[in-house]
């Protein structure tokens, strides 16, 4: 005859392992898991890095277009080296 408790017990363990490996898809594995969350904190880092790069060069231009604007000395300096003028 068939032992029903040892079918009842296989069964708990048949749902408990299920459990478990659907609850360690879901913490690694889906869009909501740690690895997703690893991979958008990695790439938000990059874009921040390059943000701050493009600030860097955006202050940069306007610093040389204030100088191009106001100082007429460093004008003709760079008319002599780019275009070979004298004076």
């Amino acid at each position: 005859m068939i032992n029903f408790q040892i079918i009842k017990r296989s069964y708990r363990y048949l749902l408990l392992i299920t459990f478990f490996l659907f609850l360690i898809y879901n913490l690694f594995f889906s869009d909501f898991g740690y690895l997703k969350r690893w991979k958008l904190e990695r790439e938000k880092k990059e874009l921040l890095l390059k943000i701050f790069v493009e600030i860097e060069k955006q202050d940069s231009l306007y610093r040389l277009i204030r100088v191009l604007e106001n100082d007429t000395l460093y004008i003709e300096k760079l008319a002599r080296e780019n275009f070979g003028l004298v004076k």
